[in-house]
């Protein structure tokens, strides 16, 4: 059995290539990765995974890494194997021993080894020999085949035996040794040196590697969060399925608790219903018992044949009974109590039911276009946008912290404090300094969940403070480099600097002051001036509600001209600062 067959069992689960330094992971089934792999796992872990372990790429088991994943154990059988098929597949065993070269020295001074060979000239150069004796920036050597003493493959030429291969020829694409180039196939073909075509090579193909790499490790990144996001799913959806049958569970109770309680009512109504009408019932049953007696009598005397019978006492009696009961009103009681007199309506009910249904979680979208319209003394009014993505409206909560030269990074000093929580879009950030720069956030929350920070905002009480400290960074004769102490703007462009210049001595007239640039950056270069003259400078800064006030002026000098410099008329050529650009200076 060849050490192929067993080629993947030998590849990495993580980056699908042959096993580089194999570990075996804790978990349980002794499954290997690379350790590069193992770090990319330990780096890319997610939050659900404790701090000292990682997920098993293969059956997903937990592996604690109490001391790293350096110190996991090497599974030397397995590098052992990976070496083995390695060798197989690169061939060393060619049946031919490499040939020794001999050391030359070289021809010209006879004393350093010999780096390289002109074969046209037949002679061995060291280094600096062949840049004194055979400069290739001349003409005359331009056509000579320079080879390396020591080549960089080992391989020799098929056509010409004993040569070894040095160069390689653009126009074929093939190796060739120097005979090739002189009196073989490859006359006067382009060709570059082997070792040049392997440099080459070498960065095209490191290139694409760390190419690779990056993609590897972006979509290893990718199904990491994958696979936690996976997790995150499956266990949201439990939850969500749990509190469905739990939900419906109670309500199923409340509805048999209900169904309980609505026949209880309608059997406490039903025995009051009934009980009123047997009392009415009774009292017209003995009603109708007493006429249906005389009726019977007087039916009885009717029939008698005996005329007589009518002038009877007893006759006579009963005619006063019927006469009575015929001249008394007859008014039975109403049947009002004929139903429950009651109803049940569940429509609403059934159509809540019918048409209850899970409700999408829409979380809002961080607030944008902070804003501040207006500022008085010691307080800021800010502004902001954000869209209301559901019917439950959105609660935004406003945080601000004093600026500091570290923007846009946080600073212990100036934490952020809660200024604002509710459903407006403005509000009023109070008892603040004079002429200070702020930070804003926001961020907006419904039932669905709390939206991500906006971006930081800057707003400043006032005018600017004077910026200070200008000083000079370079000069020429024709030119200032200046720099000076101030927020820094670059990123937040929150305010603007304006440098102005004058002949010195500094004056206090505005006209004679000339504005040489504007902008975010700490720092400008002056162009265009005049050698060995002395300038005066001032730096303001300037912002939506002002320009603040100047700092006091700097006098710098440029340098006398020199004779290597350029005429007056020449512009001089900044590659990274042009038109008065600016590069930053600490933001």
């Amino acid at each position: 059995m060849l050490a192929e067959d067993f080629e993947d069992e030998l590849t990495c689960p993580v980056c699908l290539m042959l096993f580089t330094d194999p570990r075996t992971l804790p978990c349980g089934n002794s499954h290997n990765v690379c350790l590069e792999c193992a770090k990319g796992l330990w780096q890319n872990k997610s939050n659900n995974t404790a701090a000292n372990s990682i997920t098993c790429p293969v059956c997903r088991a937990n592996c604690v890494c109490a001391a790293g994943v350096e110190r996991l154990p090497l599974n030397l059988a397995l590098k052992n194997m990976v070496e083995k098929l390695e060798a197989a597949q690169k061939g060393k065993a060619l049946g031919r021993k490499p040939s020794v070269r001999r050391k030359f020295k070289c021809d010209v001074c006879e004393k350093k080894a010999a780096v390289m060979e002109c074969v046209t000239c037949v002679v061995k150069y060291c280094e600096a020999c062949l840049e004194t004796c055979h400069p290739k920036e001349r003409a005359v050597f331009k056509a000579h085949v320079v080879t390396p003493m020591e080549p960089v493959s080992g391989r020799s030429c098929d056509t010409h035996e004993g040569q070894a291969l040095s160069f390689f020829c653009t126009q074929c694409g093939v190796m060739v040794c120097a005979h090739c180039l002189l009196m073989g196939a490859h006359i006067e073909h382009p060709r570059v040196s082997l070792h040049t075509a392997v440099m080459d090579r070498k960065a095209l193909f490191e290139t694409a590697v760390e190419t690779l790499k990056t993609k590897h490790a972006m979509v290893l990144d990718f199904t990491v969060r994958a696979d936690s996001a996976m997790d995150k799913l499956t266990h949201s959806c439990r939850a969500i399925r749990q509190q469905a049958e739990t939900e419906c569970t109670e309500m199923h109770m409340r509805v048999n608790e209900l169904q309980h309680k609505l026949l209880q009512v309608l059997d406490s109504r039903e025995r009051q219903r009934r009980a009123v009408l047997m009392q009415q019932l009774e009292g017209q049953r003995q009603k109708l018992s007493v006429w249906s007696g005389m009726l019977k009598r007087a039916s009885t005397i009717l029939a008698d044949e005996d005329g007589a019978v009518f002038l009877d006492v007893n006759t006579n009696v009963l005619d006063m009974q019927l006469r009575g009961a015929a001249d008394a009103s007859l008014n039975p009681p109403a049947l009002q109590t004929l139903t429950a007199g009651l109803t049940l309506d569940l429509k609403s009910i059934m159509s809540s039911i019918t048409h209850l249904h899970f409700t999408e979680l829409l979380v809002p979208p961080p607030p944008t276009a902070l804003s501040c319209v207006e500022h008085e003394g010691a307080s800021l009014l800010v502004t902001w946008k954000c869209e209301t993505v559901s019917s439950d409206p959105n609660t935004f909560l406003v945080e601000q912290r004093r600026f500091h030269e570290t923007w846009p990074l946080a600073h212990e000093s100036y934490p952020w404090v809660e200024i604002y929580k509710g459903p407006n879009r403005t509000c009023t950030a109070g008892a603040l300094d004079n002429r200070t720069s702020y930070c804003f956030r926001i961020s907006a929350t419904n039932s669905s969940g709390a939206s991500g920070w906006s971006n930081t905002a800057i707003f400043t009480t006032g005018v600017p403070t004077t910026p200070n400290g200008v000083m000079l960074l370079n000069r020429t004769a024709r030119s200032l480099s200046i720099a000076w102490q101030g927020e820094p703007a670059l990123s937040s462009g929150h305010c603007s600097y304006i440098v102005e210049i004058a002949d010195a001595p500094p004056t206090t007239q505005k006209e004679e002051w000339m504005q040489v640039y504007t902008g975010t950056a700490r720092m400008t270069v002056i162009t265009k001036r005049s050698a060995e003259s002395s300038y005066a400078v001032r730096v303001s800064a300037l912002n939506k509600w002002g320009q603040g006030t100047p700092c006091a002026p700097q006098v710098f000098a440029t340098l006398p001209r020199t004779e290597g410099d350029e005429n007056d008329e020449e512009e001089e050529e900044y590659p990274f600062l042009q038109d008065n650009s600016t590069i930053g200076w600490g933001g």
